[in-house]
Parts: structure tokens; C-alpha cells; sequence
């Protein structure tokens, strides 16, 4: 009887996705170890849960920098905090990560795995996550960052990925590495979507940007919001002093307040 229960609460426990939960299987609580089975299984779930934008977010909020620490540890090019890391790629947490705190180039880093690594992984899908992500590193870090010699070494291999498995995450990976233009474009379009909410407004309609005239969102550091200039009488009567105004954020909270929570970043 209690070995059921333990059973059934294992069982409960694993189909209760949150950001604790996350980490746990990434490895990044406590003295648990990673678990790729349980990992897939709750972002499998986390794909049909309609707060996997809250969830994801919260995460990234609390766990990232750990996250990418656990990656920068690892020498293979598929691996937990990768496939972790894959699936928070798209936020602006992510972005900002990458703009603010990484200490090195992880597009360089996943570039060099893949370049260097003596055999593919043996599950397509695994080879198909790696080029997702590279993917959207290229976008967001640009293909400058990899290497003329590690460039070299993984178009042949992506090459023969793209020959063998037809996936559009490998050929679009193919096409930055080869500077195609019209992919150039698409991932130039991915990086504003992608760093949007940290250069534009997030009041809808106002559409200001440039973050040197944006207030931060002191909280979760991901959105921005306009602030008023307002003219001071001085002698010249030509001085303009920034004075905060936070219309913008008040109006856009309902919005906002869901994915947004204090980083640890």
C-alpha cells in the first residue's frame, strides 16, 4: 500500500508542471539529479498548458543564470540544461540573459559541440533540437560568433541532416550558417520579436522605443515603458530633464503581471 502511494504521488508530482518542478529534473534543486525522462514528460505537458508562457517565464526568472551555468558544464551538444534551455529561448528573459549576464557566446559554445562532436546523437529528434536552438542562438547572437573553423566542420554535417531527416529546424540552421539572405531576414525578424518587450513600449499603441528613453520594469527587468519629457525654465530655457511617468506601466499590469516575477539576474 505505501509503495502505491509513494507511486501515485510520483505520479502527481510529475504531471504538476511549475518552475520548482522544472528545475528539479534539470537538476538545479537540492541534491536531486537530472532526469531526462521526467524533464520531457512535463515539457510534453507544459506544450498543452495554456500558462506555459507564465511557467516558462517564472523559470527563467528564478533558475536561468543556474541553468546556463549547468550547461557551460556539460561537453556534449544535446543534453538536459540544452533541451531546458531550447524550450525557453523564445522569452525575453532569455534575450535579456544573453544581452546582460552570459559571460561568454553560448551560440559560439553550442556551435563548437556540434562542430566537434565524434557522432550524431542516435534519436533524430535529439539532432533536430540541437539545430532548433542553435538556430535561434544564430539569430539573437548573430553568426559572427561562430567560428570560420567550426562553421566549416558543421555545414557538412547539417548538410547530411538536412538530406537525411527533411526538418525545417535543420535547413533553416543550414541557410544562417550559409548566409542565405531571405533566411538572414526571417532570423533578423526573430531577434526584434524575440528582444521587442525590452526596447518597445509594452503600452499597446504607444509605440516609443529605444531604451535610453524607456523606463525598466524594475521587477522583472523584461519590459520597458515610455516615459514624458517636460521642459524646466532656466536661463537658456533649452534644458529638458527626463521625468518619470508611469501611465504606461499602470494601463499595461493586467497584461504584464502574469509573466512578470523578480529576477534573480
Amino acid at each position: 500500500m505505501s509503495w502505491m502511494s509513494g507511486t501515485q504521488a510520483d505520479m502527481q508530482g510529475l504531471l504538476n508542471v511549475t518552475a520548482d518542478s522544472l528545475a528539479e529534473y534539470c537538476g538545479l534543486t537540492g541534491d536531486h539529479q537530472a532526469n531526462s525522462v521526467f524533464l520531457e514528460s512535463q515539457l510534453g505537458l507544459l506544450q498543452r498548458n495554456p500558462s506555459q508562457n507564465v511557467i516558462n517565464s517564472e523559470f527563467c526568472a528564478k533558475y536561468l543564470p543556474a541553468l546556463v551555468d549547468a550547461y557551460d558544464a556539460q561537453d556534449t551538444a544535446f543534453n538536459i540544461p540544452m533541451r531546458m534551455l531550447n524550450a525557453v529561448a523564445y522569452l525575453p528573459y532569455f534575450a535579456r540573459f544573453l544581452l546582460t549576464t552570459a559571460k561568454t557566446s553560448i551560440c559560439k559554445t553550442q556551435a563548437h559541440r556540434m562542430a566537434t562532436a565524434s557522432s550524431a546523437p542516435a534519436d533524430p529528434v535529439h539532432i533536430v533540437e540541437m539545430c532548433q536552438f542553435l538556430s535561434t542562438l544564430l539569430a539573437l547572437q548573430g553568426t559572427n560568433s561562430v567560428s570560420e573553423k567550426d562553421k566549416q566542420a558543421l555545414l557538412p554535417k547539417l548538410r547530411e541532416w538536412n538530406r537525411k531527416y527533411q526538418k525545417q529546424q535543420i535547413t533553416r540552421c543550414l541557410k544562417q550558417l550559409e548566409d542565405d539572405p531571405e533566411t538572414t531576414i526571417l532570423a533578423g525578424g526573430l531577434k526584434q520579436h524575440c528582444e521587442s518587450s525590452l526596447n518597445e513600449c509594452g503600452f499597446d499603441g504607444c509605440g516609443k522605443s529605444g531604451t535610453s528613453k524607456l523606463l525598466q520594469c524594475s521587477r522583472c527587468k523584461t519590459a520597458v515603458y515610455a516615459s514624458t519629457y517636460t521642459s524646466i525654465s532656466c536661463v537658456c530655457l533649452t534644458m529638458l530633464y527626463q521625468q518619470c511617468d508611469r501611465d504606461h506601466q499602470k494601463k499595461s499590469w493586467p497584461s504584464h503581471k502574469a509573466t512578470c516575477f523578480p529576477a534573480v539576474f
